[in-house]
C-alpha cells in the first residue's frame, strides 16, 4: 500500500535558494536510487517549507534510508545547513490519491538530426526503454540497479517526463519515432548552469546515436537557452561514457571520492563540464 510522509522546516534567513536547489537534487537521487513516486515542495505564508513525499510502501521508504547514507552526501549536508528548525515528520497512509503530476513547465521542443528525432519523453516509452533499464550491463554504473518490471520503468520515467527543472528528450530513428532508443536529460542546477545525462538501449550501441542526440541537446542548450555551463557526472570506470563526453568537448574537472552509494557499492564520481566559450 502506498505511503506518504509530510516534512516541515523553517530555514535560516537568506538560505531559500540553496535549500531549494539541494532539495531538488536530493529528491532526484532518492527517486533514481529507490524508486520513490517523487515529492513536492511548498512554502506557506508564514515561510515554513512543507514537503510531501510519496512511496510505493512504508517498507520501500524504510529500506531506502537504511541502505543509503543520504545525509553524508553534499546536497543533504547543504539542506541541513539551511535549516533553522525541523518539525516532527508525519507519516500518512494514502487512502485516495487523485493528484496528477502537473508536469514540467519547461519547453521540450521537437528536434531532428540527420538520423534521429528527439521529442519529449513519456511514460508510454516504458516498453521501448525497458531493454535499457533492465539490462545489467547498461545499469551497472547507474545509481540504481536493473529494473524488473514495466511498472517500475513507468514510475521512473514519470520524473523524467515531468520533474521540476527538467527537460528530457527520448530519441528515436526518424523512420520510427515511437521506438525510443534512449534519452537525453537536461537538469537545471542554477541560472545559466545545467547537468546532462543520457542512456542508450543495448541494441543501439556502436552506431553513434547517443553522440548525435547529446550533441543536438548541447546545441539547443547553448544556442537557444543561452546556458554558460553544462556538467556531467560519471563513474571513473565507465569508459564508454567518458569517451562520449571527451569526444563532445567536455573537460574533466575533478574527482569526488565516495560520492555515490549504489547497487555495486560506494563509488567515486568524475565531474566533466563544457562551457559556452569552448563550443566547437
Amino acid at each position: 500500500m502506498a505511503a506518504a510522509v509530510l516534512y516541515r522546516w523553517r530555514l535560516k534567513p537568506g538560505r531559500d535558494d540553496d535549500f531549494r536547489e539541494a532539495w531538488a537534487e536530493g529528491t532526484r537521487r532518492i527517486h533514481e536510487s529507490c524508486g520513490s513516486y517523487g515529492a513536492s515542495l511548498h512554502q506557506a505564508e508564514d515561510g515554513i517549507y512543507w514537503s510531501y513525499a510519496l512511496w510505493p510502501s512504508e517498507a520501500a521508504r524504510t529500506r531506502c534510508f537504511s541502505e543509503n547514507d543520504w545525509f553524508s552526501q553534499d546536497c543533504f549536508v547543504t539542506m541541513q545547513d539551511c535549516i533553522e528548525e525541523r518539525f516532527e515528520e508525519t507519516r500518512l497512509e494514502v487512502i485516495n490519491n487523485k493528484l496528477d503530476f502537473p508536469g514540467d513547465t519547461h519547453d521540450v521542443p521537437l528536434m531532428t538530426t540527420k538520423r534521429l528525432v528527439l521529442r519529449r519523453i513519456a511514460e508510454s516509452d516504458a516498453k521501448a526503454l525497458f531493454p535499457a533499464l533492465s539490462d545489467p550491463d547498461t545499469m551497472y554504473y547507474w545509481s540504481s540497479g536493473p529494473m524488473s518490471s514495466l511498472a517500475e520503468v513507468r514510475r521512473y520515467l514519470r520524473w523524467n517526463a515531468g520533474g521540476e527543472g527538467v527537460r528530457c528528450w527520448a530519441f528515436a530513428r526518424a523512420t520510427d519515432p515511437d521506438d525510443a532508443m534512449g534519452w537525453v536529460i537536461l537538469m537545471d542546477r542554477r541560472a545559466g548552469v545545467a547537468e546532462i545525462g543520457y542512456i542508450l538501449r543495448p541494441d543501439s550501441r556502436g552506431q553513434g546515436f547517443a553522440r548525435e542526440a547529446v550533441s543536438q541537446v548541447l546545441h539547443f542548450a547553448f544556442e537557444t537557452l543561452g546556458l554558460r555551463r553544462i556538467s556531467a557526472d560519471t563513474d571513473p570506470d565507465n569508459a564508454g561514457s567518458i569517451r562520449l563526453l571527451e569526444n563532445l568537448g567536455f573537460q574533466q574537472e575533478g574527482r569526488l571520492r565516495a560520492e555515490w552509494e549504489t547497487h555495486i557499492g560506494v563509488r567515486d564520481s568524475l565531474i566533466f563540464a563544457k562551457v559556452a566559450t569552448s563550443r566547437n
